[in-house]
């Protein structure tokens, strides 16, 4: 059965994939990997393209029809970055990769530029094992992040990313950050100096497509809420919606 649903899988194009336990259910996790290259441009690699969320979750809800059609019973939900469980460590306990000193997972293909999803399922199916490894522990992503924010640990306060996607004014040291940032939307500062990325970039298809790397100011002026979510409803750096990204183009002084 798991030799079937792995088969599946790899015919939509996700090249790993593997089983972690989740209680009394089973997760069956995926790897989404989005890097393309760096472009010019004022937005994390990660928003580029069409928003993860549709493009992982499409294929998820693909994966959970084809499990409840092996076995009718079963009983599947498909979670990206929204579940009951933190997607990395589900991703971890299915051999899918090594947690690196920013946090991030990494895996030795994608280095960290993946995305990750699971579907949920009362199917049993053989577990995967966690790898046995880790990071070179180099210190590269603590001295490079412009806040200090793994300094000890991880301090979601102080990342930059965490920053950007604030509603609200920002004090004068979360400013300082972001312009150290250089992006209105996410960072990729820890990522960019990580040796384990210094991979051959090998994207999903759906993440090469339709790709947006830059906002300015005109491109937002004009718009009312409602219109901008029209026209970005489905990018990520749309989320926290139109005020944030105008506030954060201000601060870093872009046309």
């Amino acid at each position: 059965m798991k030799t079937k649903i792995f088969d599946y899988i790899h015919s939509l194009g996700i090249e790993k994939c593997g089983v972690a336990p989740y209680g009394e259910k089973f997760a069956v996790v995926c790897l989404f990997p989005y890097f393309s290259g760096y472009r010019e441009g004022n937005l994390s690699v990660y928003t580029y393209s069409r928003d993860y969320h549709l493009i992982a979750g499409e294929k998820l809800g693909k994966i959970s029809d084809y499990i409840k059609s092996l076995s009718p019973e079963a009983h599947c939900e498909c979670f990206c970055d929204i579940g009951p469980e933190v997607d990395r460590n589900l991703a971890y306990l299915a051999g899918l990769g090594f947690y690196g000193e920013n946090k991030m997972l990494i895996n030795d293909d994608f280095g960290s530029y993946f995305f990750i999803g699971y579907v949920l399922t009362t199917l049993p199916l053989p577990l995967d094992a966690p790898l046995e490894k880790e990071c070179l522990k180099c210190g590269k992503c603590k001295k490079a992040c412009p806040s200090g924010a793994l300094a000890d640990g991880f301090n979601i306060e102080k990342c930059a990313s965490h920053i950007s996607q604030k509603k609200g004014e920002l004090t004068q040291e979360e400013i300082e950050v972001l312009k150290k940032s250089s992006l209105i939307f996410g960072c990729d500062i820890c990522q960019r100096v990580c040796p384990h990325n210094n991979i051959t970039p090998r994207p999903m298809a759906e993440f090469t497509e339709d790709i947006i790397s830059s906002l300015s100011k005109s491109d937002l002026e004009g718009l009312s809420n409602k219109e901008f979510m029209n026209k970005y409803k489905n990018r990520a750096f749309s989320w926290r919606g139109k005020k944030v990204l105008e506030r954060n183009i201000d601060i870093l002084g872009k046309p």
